[in-house]
């Protein structure tokens, strides 16, 4: 009896352990499956990075190498004017022929305008009975050429008489690896900035520059700051012209209220490093939300601290007012700026506020403080903040307004 028991004993503990091996064998068969998806994944994934590079390589291929190019050069000489154009051909035939193509249709338009400038009469040189000989210019400089782009510049001279001609840029900026020409939107775009942060760059450049120095005084002048505000307004206009480097992009204008006509066009160059920087400083900035009226503004992060916002009613016109109080070590100095909303959207004397928009009923302004408030005198106890505190009102606060936007 004792023997069948233990035998019974026995065969439960064998089929015991063969159920227990039987479920282990499952549940390594199912670790498995999810082992060998994992796998076949990162093979996809391979060899798509693998086909990738294969792609890029065989584009590589097939560019010949733009560091080397000929000038050509399309002239026309008569008694009356000239005209010359002078461009790279590179022997790489989607870039050579927009730039054939772009400079053909310049010697033909050129020489047509030529014909009908000298036709005036108006032309003819005062005393002299003869006429002043037109010419057009187009030269361009040493192309840049990296794996991703080929950018030139091009200036332009126009003359048609007097002491000085009149000079023009443009440039040409040509993606190879996705065979398309590069406008500025799309290049600050791939760069993860607009022309509103570059812009303001510009602006720092020309201000803070060794290169610029020559054409300011020292310390810089409110003026000199206000008419850099005004060249560098971010509009395409103001930056039709740009070149491209690895290290930097190099904008282009004639500086009229900054520089002397002498100076012709200018290029300002900011660093792709800089453009960075500001970039992933502006992703700190803060942001104000006001919940009664449903609309945000960005202030930048070096405000942190220095400002509250308070509900006013000085404003006798406005239903409200929303006043950014100046702050120093937990102290209340003075007023910022104000946004105030009136209670119309159809307000026509705002007097010495600024519009900011109409929306839902009601009109939007703003005002900064007028004059510099005496704690920031000479001698005042806030002295040593004189220039933080108009910069903020008179570059940061204006900046912070065109971030106004309703939820």
């Amino acid at each position: 009896m004792k023997k069948i028991t233990l035998l019974a004993l026995l065969l439960l503990v064998l089929v015991g352990c063969s159920q227990q091996g039987s479920t282990d064998k499952k549940g390594t068969a199912s670790e498995k499956e999810k082992v060998s998806a994992v796998d076949e994944d990162s093979e996809k994934e391979v060899v798509k990075e693998t086909a990738k590079k294969e792609e890029e390589r065989e584009i590589e291929k097939l560019l010949p190498d733009l560091s080397q190019y000929e000038t050509v050069k399309l002239e026309k000489k008569e008694e009356n004017f000239e005209i010359e154009i002078q461009y790279p051909s590179f022997g790489y035939e989607p870039v050579d022929k927009l730039l054939a193509d772009e400079m053909q249709f310049q010697f033909e338009s050129s020489q047509e305008a030529a014909k009908e400038i000298i036709k005036d009469p108006a032309y003819e040189e005062e005393g002299l009975g003869t006429k002043i000989k037109y010419s057009y210019d187009v030269s361009f400089k040493e192309p840049v050429v990296t794996d991703d782009f080929v950018s030139i510049y091009f200036d332009v001279y126009i003359y048609m008489g007097g002491v000085h001609g009149t000079e023009h840029s443009y440039a040409f900026n040509y993606d190879l690896k996705n065979n398309q020409l590069l406008d500025l939107e799309e290049v600050l775009k791939r760069s993860g900035t607009d022309l509103n942060s570059v812009s303001k760059l510009v602006a720092e450049e020309l201000i803070n520059s060794d290169q610029f120095a020559e054409y300011r005084s020292e310390p810089v002048t409110f003026k000199y700051k206000e008419d850099v505000k005004e060249e560098t307004k971010p509009t395409l206009e103001n930056y039709y012209a740009f070149s491209l480097t690895e290290d930097a992009i190099i904008l282009y204008k004639q500086f009229y209220k900054l520089f002397p006509n002498s100076a012709g066009v200018v290029g300002v160059e900011v660093s792709w490093d800089k453009i960075a920087a500001a970039t992933e400083e502006k992703k700190n900035d803060i942001v104000y939300q006001n919940n009664d009226h449903q609309f945000t503004l960005h202030l930048p992060a070096s405000w942190e601290g220095k400002y509250i916002v308070k509900e006013g009613d000085w404003n006798v016109g406005a239903e409200i007012s929303y006043d950014f109080q100046f702050m120093h070590n937990g102290k209340e100095i003075c007023n910022i700026f104000s946004i105030s909303v009136l209670d119309t959207e159809s307000a026509e004397n705002i007097g010495p506020m600024n519009l900011i928009a109409n929306h839902n009923g009601n009109t939007y302004v703003w005002n900064p403080i007028m004059e510099m408030p005496p704690e920031f005198w000479e001698g005042g106890e806030l002295q040593e903040l004189e220039e933080e505190f108009a910069r903020m009102v008179n570059e940061e606060v204006p900046e912070i307004m065109e971030t106004f936007t309703f939820e």
